[in-house]
């Protein structure tokens, strides 16, 4: 019985593998990654330089709304051609999104166009998520091409 067992996980993680070698990015996807054991949404978007919200908008179809879905060889993109924000900063306690933008050098309404998951009081950001700090204007963060 415990052979089976052993025989049925590798045949699931080895399933996992094709589905995984199989995931098809966007054409205009500038940056990938690959997910590993232990990944999340904002560890992912910490350490590679993009936005939670670019993220998760450029992987609508990959990724759902609470990211419970990232499974180990998973490619996603994390950036498309032109609308690749990369210059990032994770937000720490007691931020403000207007000390967010003063200490990046722009404008508040510029982090707020591109981070269009805040609203415009700015109520809901929380320590951890990644934001979008650059100075040019990034629209239309979807992944159509």
């Amino acid at each position: 019985m415990f052979s089976f067992q052993l025989a049925s996980v590798a045949a699931l993680v080895g399933a996992i593998a094709v589905i995984a070698q199989n995931t098809t990015l966007p054409a205009n996807c500038d940056r990938s990654y690959t997910v590993q054991a232990g990944d999340t949404c904002n560890a992912i978007s910490m350490a590679q330089n993009v936005s939670t919200y670019q993220l998760a908008a450029v992987n609508t179809d990959v990724i759902n709304t609470d990211c419970s879905n990232l499974y180990v060889g998973e490619l996603i993109c994390l950036g498309l051609t032109g609308q690749d924000c990369n210059v990032t900063y994770t937000m720490q306690a007691n931020d403000t999104c207007d000390s967010i933008a003063a200490n990046a050098g722009i404008p508040l309404n510029t982090f707020l166009t591109n981070n269009p998951e805040v609203n415009p009081i700015c109520s809901n950001i929380y320590p951890t998520e990644v934001f979008c700090v650059s100075s040019q204007i990034y629209v239309n963060l979807t992944n159509s091409e």
